[in-house]
């Protein structure tokens, strides 16, 4: 089946406002002589075709179709239309990045009628957000067969795998997206991330016989960040944050700022909510500006 047609203006009725109230519709108004037209349209097409029938494309050639395109105001091209339930919800002027038209795709499925997805996403937010990991990974699993490609649903997902400890069900979500997925900033965090912690729990009395070391040898960073990196490792991220708390605080510019990377890193995995990147983060901050 195809989600991608070219219609005329007699057809905008049927195919664009009455086909919007139940599939969302990109209207893309074109010509062949623009030159920025020829960069859009194949973008558009390739990310409406991801999208496997949950929203459509429509191209008009605004050449062909002056009356329409006078009565919708078409002052310049290219001009996308976002239709959703019969009606406008966004528009845009000019050849757009590929993320730009990911998000306006994303606002379109939202807002779609009879979509649940918006309100079981904040579902499984509230229940990471209050350390019900288990409940959140089984709404996110569930949000992931309805929208595959959602990009806040992946992230989530892939949270609650790390905080349940499983990496290895984290990694191999990983392997199964896109490149375009795989490249969004947060989930190259992630896999970072991910990475560092797949070699599994550390010995704990490789971990102990470190913890005395430090004890006893408080100003050797080296061996410090070699403890928080364990306790990280171990998923035990309040010790881990507390070390790394100490070594910004003894030397914030040590090793090009490595402390304080490795915090961010870990804020942004487990997100702002968390209790321990809460606590770590005021405490941050009361180094940094007192």
């Amino acid at each position: 089946m195809s989600f991608i047609k070219d219609i005329n203006q007699d057809e905008f009725l049927q195919d664009v406002v009455e086909a919007s109230k139940t599939t969302p519709v990109l209207v893309d108004f074109w010509a062949p002589w623009c030159g920025p037209c020829k960069q859009l349209t194949p973008l558009l097409e390739k990310l409406v075709n991801q999208q496997n029938g949950k929203i459509l494309l429509v191209k008009i050639n605004v050449d062909e179709n002056k009356e329409l395109s006078t009565k919708l105001n078409i002052q310049s091209i290219p001009t996308v239309y976002a239709f959703v339930d019969g009606k406008p919800i966004n528009a845009f002027q000019g050849a757009q990045p590929e993320a730009e038209i990911l998000k306006l795709i994303t606002q379109m499925l939202d807002s779609a009628p009879g979509n649940e997805v918006p309100k079981l996403l904040k579902e499984a937010d509230d229940n990471f957000k209050e350390e019900k990991f288990q409940e959140a990974q089984a709404l996110y699993e569930q949000l992931l067969g309805m929208d595959s490609t959602n990009v806040k649903i992946i992230i989530g997902l892939m949270r609650c795998y790390y905080q349940l400890g499983n990496i290895g069900d984290a990694l191999e979500l990983y392997e199964s997206l896109t490149d375009e997925i795989t490249a969004n900033e947060e989930i190259s965090k992630l896999k970072k991330i991910l990475d560092f912690s797949k070699e599994g729990a550390v010995d704990t009395i490789v971990l102990n016989t470190l913890s005395e070391f430090v004890i006893k040898n408080p100003k050797d960073k080296d061996k410090r960040l070699e403890l928080a990196n364990m306790f990280l490792v171990n998923q035990e991220i309040e010790k881990g944050f507390d070390h790394l708390l100490i070594l910004f605080e003894q030397d914030a510019k040590w090793k090009e700022e490595a402390a304080k990377k490795k915090l961010l890193e870990f804020f942004d995995v487990l997100g702002f909510n968390d209790p321990n990147v809460i606590v770590a983060r005021k405490k941050l901050s009361s180094i940094m500006f007192k």
